[in-house]
């Protein structure tokens, strides 16, 4: 009788147990925070009352001169100023972990071709060594929530159209990119917040193939336990230990870097600032009425001491404090465009132990309070705060105070500044938080740019190391060339399966000016029309004054030389030097042989070895062009004839599909002649229409920020690598950059060689570059000492 019982208990029992999972399964639903989700990202928040979200990038802020942080500040009022009473709005930063399986052993860059193996092998290591110093196992990311009223979801979607544009705007005045969130990522987000250790594994197409399945299915906790081991000021969500903290108070001068400082701690967190706009009449209202009470309070203060036979001519330090502080609100309120605000701000954080979690909550509370910010534990209302923290802009917990919209916006979102693209080259690590800088320069409007720095920082070093992490990240897909005065590439090139180029007189290489055996699908104007100007440019780095221009005449008959030794050749060969030599000397006016009296030197005697056919090729994937055993006059002339072998290079690169990644060690000698300058412009604005990713680097600035075109190339190129610069150079990029004190000290001679200031696009990251003696290590090494010890040139066969 009894095993019947328990037989029939079992089974009664059955749909108990059910009807008690589903129940506790719909709690948990309950806490998501919205009720219908769309692809397109609108959600469905409460009955009436729709949200959007958009994410929006980091910019420089910190390390900003006054006046552009005064105009990011202003801006930042401005937009929250832009929304009407009617509307919540939520500013969500989040510290989001890398997956666990990827910290240590990502792969940066693919194994494919054997001789680059032990280089892949040794930067992957050391990429993810470095990872683990900084926040690189985090992802920041920044979000700006909104809602709007509206009797359906229809009506509701171009009222949150036009607020995300206007808000996107508003964002790119001060070059923070911005996107629509669409509907999964917000599922993500939510999700994240919601159960933060477990996967989320949703599509669209799982909700189409069961009709009767939601959103808050595949976002909703699977349990939740808001008292857990007795407490009340933390929670647990599936495996997860959480806690919701609040801001409280701010000191008595609220700093523009109060929430960088809690965003930089190296452990996952949200932070979420709720901003309610109060109507401006009601504002001013509520604001003149404490006036007014505190004025009867002052009367009634001194009625008491009048009673007591006391002459009070002053009252309380606090009320008079008050009151001046009431009449300033009164005043922003009135005159200076402020708008009134309730506030909310959260801190969340989960770890997978209690005592994990402990430790966090105790730096956020202490680097909060560094920070003259009073962030405290939501006892018994954790829930509560739970919901405030998901990015549907709700505020669910009464811990709101009155802010002005400039007290809010001092409150920047941006923290230490992050580049970290995928698919992109290891440039260092950020000084501030060991952030890995890894930039995709093929991402970049323009992809040109330029390193600087005083001998000896590093700028070869960096360059290099691109050079190869290009080979190991591209492989077939890129090319990679060094044009090297100083003859310090063919290590690199050859560890790389490429090959080195020397140009001098006892080498036996040669490259022809006239060649155009790369570019014979360009049809023949063109062709010529380019070779114009390369000797133009050639000529005019012969000039006996060094900066002597050419004259309208020279350039006349230069210009008919070149075309008519094209023309002579036909279609038997390519010209040489000799053969523009000898039409020279044919011109009837006197110029012509004075410029042929400048190439004779070129043609005739131990110089004359550019006066060959070209028996090289620029086809391996890099090739580094040594020009290190030409004397100073002849160098420029090398580095011309080798930038038109890379023209022709580039094109056929492009047809092929490949990008050109082009490195001009000492490019300041191209900017001392003005024809020279001339021809480098064109080659650098041409160069960005057919692939080519070209890098300057130069000892000093002063050549190029001199000319105004040296000063235009350089700011309408995207990328910037600057180390330590001459107390001259210094000061020029101060004006030309606007740098702000600290980031000119990034600069200065305090900092380490590898270290500098990083200018990509819009982003400015100060970073430091060291790399770990190894094998990558001695094969850029251009330490005279390290050098000889490993065998000088023997390197290579490292």
């Amino acid at each position: 009788m009894s095993l019947l019982k328990k037989r029939r208990k079992g089974v009664e029992g059955a749909p108990e147990k059910k009807k008690e999972k589903q129940k506790r399964q719909k709690g948990t639903i309950d806490l998501c925070g919205y009720e219908l989700m769309l692809e397109n990202g609108v959600a469905q928040v409460a009955p009436g009352l729709f949200s959007q979200m958009v994410q929006f990038g980091d910019i420089t802020y910190q390390c900003a001169r006054k006046d552009t942080r005064e105009n990011i500040y202003s801006t930042m009022s401005a937009l929250y100023n832009y929304f009407n009473p009617d509307t919540s709005v939520q500013v969500t930063i989040t510290n989001e972990p890398v997956p666990a399986e990827e910290i240590g052993n990502r792969t940066f860059f693919p194994k494919s071709d054997p001789c680059l193996d032990d280089y892949v092998e040794e930067y992957n290591r050391i990429l993810n060594d470095k990872m683990r110093e900084g926040v690189s196992n985090l992802k920041r990311q920044r979000y700006l929530t909104f809602t709007t009223k509206a009797d359906d979801i229809d009506s509701a979607i171009p009222k949150l159209a036009r607020m995300r544009n206007d808000c996107t705007q508003a964002l790119a005045r001060i070059k923070s990119k911005s996107e629509p969130v669409k509907g999964a990522e917000r599922l993500r987000i939510a999700r994240g917040l919601l159960s933060p250790l477990s996967p989320f594994d949703f599509d669209w197409d799982n909700l189409s193939q069961c009709p009767t399945a939601r959103s808050l299915d595949f976002v909703a906790p699977m349990s939740v336990d808001f008292k857990p081991n007795g407490r009340n000021d933390a929670f647990r969500a599936d495996d997860a230990w959480c806690c919701v903290m609040a801001i409280r108070s701010f000191g008595s001068i609220l700093m523009d870097d109060c929430l960088a400082s809690i965003v930089d701690l190296p452990i996952p967190l949200s932070v979420s600032l709720h901003l309610r706009p109060i109507p401006q009449d009601k504002a001013i209202d509520m604001v003149q009425g404490k006036i007014d009470w505190m004025d009867m309070e002052e009367r009634g203060q001194k009625s008491r001491a009048a009673n007591k036979g006391i002459i009070l001519t002053q009252t309380s330090t606090a009320l008079r404090y008050s009151r001046a502080d009431a009449e300033e609100l009164l005043d922003f309120l009135r005159n200076k465009n402020e708008r009134l605000f309730e506030y909310a701000g959260y801190v969340f954080t989960y770890a997978a132990s209690e005592e994990e979690l402990d430790e966090q909550i105790d730096r956020i509370i202490s680097t909060a309070r560094g920070s003259a910010l009073t962030v405290e534990k939501l006892y018994y209302r954790q829930e509560e705060g739970w919901g405030s923290v998901l990015p549907f802009a709700t505020n669910k917990c009464d811990v709101t105070r009155l802010l002005t919209s400039g007290q809010i916006a001092m409150q920047m979102p941006f923290a230490s500044l992050e580049i970290n693209q995928p698919g992109g080259i290891y440039l260092g690590q950020s000084k501030i938080t060991n952030t890995l800088a890894i930039l995709d320069r093929l991402s970049l409007p323009s992809p040109m740019g330029f390193d600087f720095g005083t001998p000896g920082t590093g700028k070869s070093n960096a360059q290099k190391s691109v050079w190869l992490q290009v080979r190991m990240l591209y492989g077939d897909k890129a090319q990679g060339i060094w044009i090297d005065p100083t003859g310090e590439g063919r290590p690199v090139a050859e560890a790389g399966g490429g090959v080195s180029i020397r140009l001098a007189a006892d080498s036996g290489q040669f490259m022809n000016p006239f060649d155009t055996k790369d570019v014979e699908s360009l049809n023949e104007p063109l062709q010529k029309a380019f070779k114009v100007d390369a000797f133009l440019a050639l000529s005019a780095s012969m000039m006996a004054e060094g900066n002597q221009g050419l004259t309208q005449a020279e350039r006349s008959i230069i210009a008919r030389c070149v075309e008519e030794a094209y023309r002579r050749a036909g279609d038997e060969g390519t010209p040489v030097l000799e053969d523009f030599y000898d039409l020279l000397l044919e011109q009837p006016e006197a110029a012509a042989r004075d410029i042929a009296l400048r190439y004779e030197r070129h043609v005739k005697g131990s110089f004359s070895f550019f006066n060959r056919r070209s028996n090289v090729a620029l086809d391996a994937p890099m090739v580094n062009i040594d020009l290190h055993d030409l004397n100073s006059d002849m160098k420029v002339f090398g580095m011309l004839t080798a930038l038109e072998q890379v023209r022709n290079r580039m094109y056929q690169n492009f047809a092929e599909k490949r990008t050109t990644w082009l490195f001009i060690d000492e490019v300041q000698s191209l900017f001392k002649h003005p024809a020279v300058i001339a021809y480098f412009e064109s080659f650098w604005a041409e160069g960005r229409k057919f692939g080519l990713v070209a890098t300057g680097l130069s000892q000093n600035a002063s050549f190029m920020l001199g000319s105004d075109i040296g000063s235009t190339m350089i700011l309408n190129s995207d990328y910037l690598m600057l180390h330590k610069q001459s107390t001259v150079d210094r000061d020029l990029w101060a004006e030309t950059l606007n740098l702000s004190d600290e980031e000119v000290r990034y600069i200065d001679d305090g900092i380490k060689p590898g270290d500098g200031l990083l200018v990509a696009g819009g982003a400015r990251m100060p970073i430091a570059n060291e790399l770990p003696k190894g094998r990558i290590y001695d094969l850029l090494t251009t330490k005279p000492s390290e050098v000889n010890a490993l065998g000088g040139g023997g390197r290579s066969a490292r």
